[in-house]
């Protein structure tokens, strides 16, 4: 297994480096810090690892571009990596130029990882680090994903398991 350090995402919750997956680390913390999330229980079902519940609340919703990255995100960690790519190359392609491009490119790259698209995903990972700026936070998890790419190619090239 790949472990690559975990990365802070926000008030109780970090990236993983086992997976690049976000997970809650104190939940009161966390829902103190998007109590006025519409989205945040579909957000918590999905990183406690319960995509479909997540789906679930999330359809019937209105399709904003982060509830349908929302539900991107469940079709992946559903093993529906194909239709988790095609939405974020619909995403990617419609925040091109605005400060969501490097969230999307981002999240595709995740997706492509699940499609076991590597370099296409280390492409994504690379181009949403250069549209991070200085932000040392979100360049953080960017670098993280970098690394984690890096190290699935690796592994893949060598014959060991991702």
């Amino acid at each position: 297994m790949i472990v690559i350090e975990d990365v802070p995402g926000g008030p109780g919750w970090k990236i993983r480096g086992s997976d690049l997956r976000p997970e809650i680390t104190d939940l009161s913390t966390f829902r103190a810090a998007v109590r006025d999330d519409p989205l945040r229980p579909a957000i918590e079902l999905l990183w406690a690892g319960s995509p479909r519940e997540a789906l679930d609340l999330l359809t019937g919703r209105e399709q904003t571009r982060r509830t349908r990255a929302l539900i991107a995100d469940c079709h992946r960690d559903l093993g529906e990596a194909a239709a988790a790519v095609d939405t974020y190359d619909e995403l990617v392609t419609e925040t091109i130029g605005t400060r969501g491009e490097a969230a999307m490119r981002q999240h595709r790259g995740k997706a492509l990882l699940a499609a076991d698209r590597t370099a296409e995903a280390l492409t994504d990972f690379r181009a949403a680090a250069g549209l991070r700026g200085g932000d040392p936070d979100l360049l953080a998890s960017s670098e993280q994903a970098i690394a984690f790419a890096r190290a699935v190619r690796e592994s893949t090239a060598t014959g060991g398991t991702p």
